[in-house]
């Protein structure tokens, strides 16, 4: 079975290649016909460097069936994307002239709270065209993605179906890591820095949104909010109460901090970080990572899977970190999050980050864990296992739609 892999390939954001390579371990061990990936890089469509047109067409039918995941799909921040309102921006006659069949594999949407989401009709009409496709299967990531369209788009169906995380079951290579000390914890920490505006609005700023985006275009709105730099107070004090918890971690273990950026996005917030925490700390307990390429995901999480504790702002942080057995404390400042932990059964992991001292929780966590790491991995265990017959149950659905052609 050879499969066009449509899929964020030339991308430095390393959650893309958790998605990714996730999805073909599970394909790979589920399908009774073993498959063949042909790597084709959506990120060059979305930057234009080719079209979706009747080329992408040709080449889809060439191969034996369309797997599209490995990027936000539904994302408020593109705003150009007007034939479909997502980036699977194919012209929908043409996806009439697709003879194989379309697997959309755990897809997941990008859009904050009074966010205002472009081209919603256009993405409407896509949704209703795939879901009432019988050789197009529509599986969105089970982080709340279903209930963002029922709620943004009035379409609820059976047909729209929640895959278990990919990056759940990312897979890890055993290598050296020189940045992980030998006789100390380990202690990963995953910052989020991306949509600061939004992930940092405090009640003045989502004033702001909700009443005014009405009045002009969700950019102007965004670069007028930002202007404001009110978020950044909230950011700083985020940083702050991170800072306090990695200063008292400190104290009562003989632990090393790995700061691990998932994206550019990231290093503003280490930046600030180190600003903020005891010198003695950064000079003495704290390395940095740097930022790789999708192709060495693989290379990227065995990092994670020798941690004796991962810190996770991101998203590809926390449910790789879930699936790996490594003790994780997510740190939650968006609904997705939230929404995954929630459907896995894990809320009791998390620590929000917009309870004011939610340092001192963290602590509290942290210490319990890095003392007894069972009492966060005997309930993760449990989950990833359940999860995984879900995402077995979907490959066989899969597998049929495959079969149909």
């Amino acid at each position: 079975m050879n499969i066009l892999h449509l899929a964020n390939w030339n991308s430095t954001n390393i959650g893309n290649g958790a998605l990714i390579y996730g999805t073909q371990r599970l394909l790979e061990e589920d399908l009774s016909v073993k498959p063949t990936f042909v790597a084709e890089a959506w990120d060059d469509y979305t930057f234009k460097l080719k079209k979706f047109d009747e080329s992408f067409v040709e080449l889809v039918n060439q191969h034996d069936m369309l797997l599209v995941n490995g990027a936000v799909t539904m994302n408020a921040y593109r705003r150009s994307m007007h034939e479909t309102g997502m980036r699977f921006n194919l012209p929908l006659e043409l996806w009439k002239q697709i003879e194989k069949p379309i697997v959309f594999y755990g897809i997941s949407y990008r859009c904050w709270p009074f966010q205002e989401y472009s081209n919603k009709d256009a993405l409407k009409r896509a949704i209703e065209y795939a879901i009432a496709n019988e050789r197009i299967f529509f599986g969105v990531r089970n982080d709340g993605t279903k209930e963002w369209i029922a709620r943004t788009l009035g379409i609820e169906s059976e047909r729209i179906y929640e895959v278990p995380d990919p990056g759940l079951f990312v897979p890890s290579e055993d290598n050296k890591y020189p940045e992980l000390h030998l006789t100390r914890k380990n202690v990963l920490i995953a910052f989020n820095g991306e949509d600061a505006v939004h992930r940092f609005a405090g009640p003045f700023e989502k004033a702001i949104f909700r009443h005014a985006r009405f009045l002009t275009s969700p950019a102007r709105l965004d670069k007028i909010v930002g202007r404001l730099g009110l978020y950044k107070k909230e950011r700083r004090r985020i940083i702050r109460e991170l800072a306090f918890a990695v200063e008292a971690i400190a104290q009562e273990h003989d632990a090393q901090f790995v700061l691990v950026p998932h994206y550019l996005d990231d290093y503003g917030m280490i930046q600030e970080f180190i600003e903020i925490v005891q010198e003695r700390i950064a000079h003495q307990r704290i390395v940095t990572t740097g930022l790789v390429s999708v192709p060495h995901t693989a290379y990227f999480y065995g990092r994670y899977a020798k941690a004796d504790l991962a810190i996770s702002m991101r998203v590809h942080s926390m449910s790789p970190s879930i699936g790996l057995g490594i003790p994780v404390i997510p740190l939650v400042s968006q609904g997705r999050m939230r929404n995954f932990l929630t459907n896995a059964g894990l809320s009791s992991l998390s620590v929000d980050v917009a309870t004011e001292g939610f340092g001192t929780e963290l602590v509290r966590r942290a210490n319990e864990l890095i003392a007894n790491p069972s009492k966060c991995t005997d309930a993760t265990r449990v989950s990833v296992a359940r999860m995984r017959a879900q995402a077995r149950d979907i490959n066989m659905m899969v597998e049929r739609i495959a079969g149909s052609v």
